[in-house]
């Protein structure tokens, strides 16, 4: 186990706060452990960029967790998200949003895996009702940018409004203070 940076520190202490009459909510799924390019994390590269939309927003959000817990051995998580997708498998997530319908935005955090959505991104988005939503997906890479997950997004939540102008940040960004900045740049650029 390694000790908490100052930033994840600051990125956990947000994200485990929520407010209680947000209307915009930010979902992400991150994962921890051995991550490419940027070693051992506590928090993962997407919570980070999770955390700056949240403390701008004064947001509410949920970390979608799997109920079996990827490994934190890099290899061994590529071999299981690439078996994940071969089976178009729906990985279980832990806890609900009990109050989703109370949210009119919600904000789609992941990682881009196998040029794709990780498949718990798919449980998640068959598990709730987006109709009527605005959803705004933004994510973590290694040089592959979206990878076109938001227009699968949108292909999958047809009746939500999907704005397919997302924000995709490298990993090592998203944990520095220019992904801060790009991120709320990005949110400001969207009329926030």
């Amino acid at each position: 186990m390694t000790a908490l940076s100052d930033a994840e520190t600051a990125a956990n202490d947000i994200l485990n706060k929520n407010n209680t009459d947000s209307k915009t909510l930010v979902v992400y799924f991150s994962r921890t452990g051995e991550n490419y390019n940027v070693g051992n994390v506590e928090v993962g590269n997407t919570a980070m960029v999770a955390s700056y939309i949240k403390e701008y927003l004064k947001a509410d959000s949920f970390e979608i967790v799997p109920i079996d817990k990827y490994p934190d051995n890099y290899d061994k998580c590529t071999e299981l998200a690439q078996k994940e997708k071969d089976d178009n498998a729906r990985p279980k997530i832990t806890g609900k949003i009990d109050n989703f319908d109370s949210y009119d935005t919600v904000f789609v955090g992941y990682p881009i895996w196998w040029g794709d959505l990780p498949m718990i991104m798919y449980t998640f988005m068959e598990e709730y009702d987006f109709n009527g939503k605005k959803i705004i997906p933004f994510n973590t890479h290694e040089g592959s940018g979206d990878s076109g997950t938001y227009q699968t997004i949108q292909e999958k939540l047809p009746n939500a409004d999907v704005n397919t102008k997302g924000l995709a940040l490298e990993g090592k960004v998203a944990r520095s203070d220019d992904g801060k900045q790009q991120t709320i740049d990005w949110l400001k650029g969207l009329g926030y």
